[in-house]
């Protein structure tokens, strides 16, 4: 009697937890939200991608929902920085990689990359991934690129009377077209003297193209004026403004953004741009799709070099959620979207095993880019100050500069001075 009361009671037990468990159904997983903040976001041409992305991620993680923070590149570096001295930055982030890794803000990578597959971490070629490293330490994966070469308007340069054939190879062929390409209401080109670092990279890739240096080796010393070459480009390329007047005018209001939008005008000829800035043109002014050339910049030397950025997306140390995180950035990288982010926001690969691919192999203006990218110099430069150094140092000097052109010497031997005590502060 016993025994069966038992098996009774047992049979009892097991209904009502049935019953139990109908009524009072298993509660959800919490649901995370990752922030992701990127410049990116706020370029028209990459928003079909990243939206289409975003939801795709969702879908397969419907646990994690991410919030995109757009922002535009001038408030970029002051909203994160902000955000990360209140602990409060968002979770992935775009921002200058030495600046933020120095300065305690970001979340070093390096257990999670090395957790993946070889096969994983074997698609990302060392020259990607060296900058997006600090003291030797990942920090950030490659998200695009951009290689700068100069872009040509074809209908300016025939309405000139210029051969779109044969493009301008050294400074001394390129100021020639210069004068040719400016008259009433139009100019050549424009320097950027904008306070984002877009100011820097122009001014670099001139300094590249005549062998010069604005740095010795070990990044201890700033030798913009110190190095005859480097301090013979800065004044080539300023006195384009100063001198024979063949610039847009309002060069200290001019950034990235401002550059493409006289170009998709025509109201200048040529511009000095990675290859994302084709993508901004032709949404502005869809009618240059069969006008645009691209081509080496002018070189003044055999040693010349050109300068690469490489925009890279890295994990706040204030996030809460590291591995979603992780898995995000993955997701972010993989072929699907790189492939898309070429083809539409025109931003160059940079896992190795896109090279193949025939939407990447087959197109000519990617493969100029790449031919052009192979003397490449990348910025930015792994020092902490190199935020300081690029947005705001040379910055004030190219704008002084532009104020002065009698003084062009003593204003990089001054800012050589400020940014040597910068590269050895501690």
């Amino acid at each position: 009697m016993t025994r069966q009361f038992t098996r009774i009671f047992q049979v009892w037990c097991l209904l009502a937890i049935t019953l139990l468990a109908g009524a009072f159904p298993a509660v959800a997983a919490e649901k995370i939200t990752l922030q992701w903040m990127c410049t990116a976001t706020s370029e028209a041409q990459y928003a079909p991608i990243w939206k289409e992305m975003v939801a795709e991620f969702e879908r397969l993680h419907p646990n994690i929902k991410i919030d995109v923070i757009m922002v535009a590149r001038a408030d970029n570096w002051t909203k994160f920085v902000t955000a990360a001295r209140a602990r409060q930055a968002p979770d992935i982030v775009g921002v200058v990689i030495p600046s933020a890794a120095a300065d305690g803000y970001l979340l070093s990578l390096q257990e999670l990359w090395d957790a993946e597959p070889e096969s994983y971490r074997a698609v990302w070629p060392d020259g990607s991934l060296s900058s997006v490293r600090y003291e030797g330490e990942l920090y950030g994966m490659p998200h695009y690129a951009g290689i700068y070469a100069e872009i040509y308007n074809k209908r300016m340069i025939k309405k000139a009377g210029l051969d779109p054939d044969s493009l301008p190879s050294t400074w001394d062929e390129y100021l020639e077209w210069a004068k040719k390409l400016t008259g009433s209401g139009h100019w050549a080109t424009a320097i950027m003297a904008g306070p984002t670092d877009t100011t820097t990279r122009a001014l670099l890739s001139w300094i590249h193209s005549n062998g010069g240096r604005a740095f010795n080796e070990d990044l201890t010393e700033s030798t913009f004026a110190k190095d005859p070459k480097s301090l013979e480009a800065i004044k080539f390329y300023l006195n384009l403004a100063s001198r024979h007047k063949v610039t847009a005018p309002g060069p200290a209001t001019l950034n990235y953004n401002e550059q493409t939008i006289l170009f998709a005008q025509e109201k200048i000829a040529t511009m000095r741009n990675a290859y994302w800035g084709i993508a901004k043109v032709l949404g502005d002014n869809p009618s240059l799709k069969d006008e645009i050339l691209v081509g080496m910049p002018p070189i003044n030397s055999d040693k010349y070099t050109t300068v690469a950025q490489v925009t890279p997306v890295s994990i706040s140390v204030n996030t809460k959620h590291p591995k979603e995180a992780w898995e995000f950035v993955k997701f972010m990288l993989e072929p699907k979207w790189a492939v898309q982010m070429v083809l539409m926001a025109n931003w160059m690969p940079l896992r190795s095993d896109l090279m193949e691919m025939p939407e990447v192999k087959n197109d000519s203006i990617v493969q100029t880019y790449l031919k052009i990218g192979e003397r490449a110099m990348t910025v930015p430069l792994p020092v902490a100050a190199w935020t300081q150094i690029s947005t705001i140092d040379v910055v004030n000097a190219v704008q002084q500069a532009l104020q002065e052109p009698d003084r062009v010497e003593e204003i990089f031997r001054e800012l050589d001075e400020l940014v040597t005590e910068r590269l050895n502060e501690e």
